[in-house]
């Protein structure tokens, strides 16, 4: 951008920000509106400012969860004994079991998100 172009933008922005005083003259620049809404005002002195990082408990516990099943997998992949059980186990399995594994799964998964927003909200309480 040349300067003379950035020159003139500067000078719109001035006459755009200054405003007549009482006397009449030019050149003073107007007061900015609150910078916040007062909603957003009165919300910061109830609460008072943060001042330690927050915890992200999901991100740890599912952090957790994938070491886990990563860790289970490899494990079970790496003997071909244990390769064989659980294909067996798993053609073994009928409708019947196949429900069972789903309501397993399903707890497991309301287990987590009832434990991470447990722990988020008993590390908001504390401050």
């Amino acid at each position: 951008m040349s300067d003379e172009k950035n020159a003139e933008q500067t000078d719109k922005l001035g006459e755009l920000f200054t405003a007549e005083t009482d006397a009449g003259e030019t050149g003073a620049t107007a007061p900015l509106p609150e910078a916040e809404p007062a909603w957003l005002a009165g919300r910061q002195q109830q609460r008072p400012l943060r001042t330690t990082p927050r915890v992200r408990w999901a991100g740890i516990i599912w952090g957790l969860v994938f070491a886990a099943g990563g860790w289970c997998t490899v494990w079970t992949l790496l003997e071909p004994d244990r390769r064989a059980a659980f294909r067996n186990w798993i053609l073994s399995l009928d409708d019947g079991g196949w429900a069972i594994v789903g309501a397993l799964a399903l707890g497991a998964l309301l287990l987590l998100i009832g434990l991470s927003q447990g722990l988020k909200a008993a590390t908001r309480s504390r401050g």
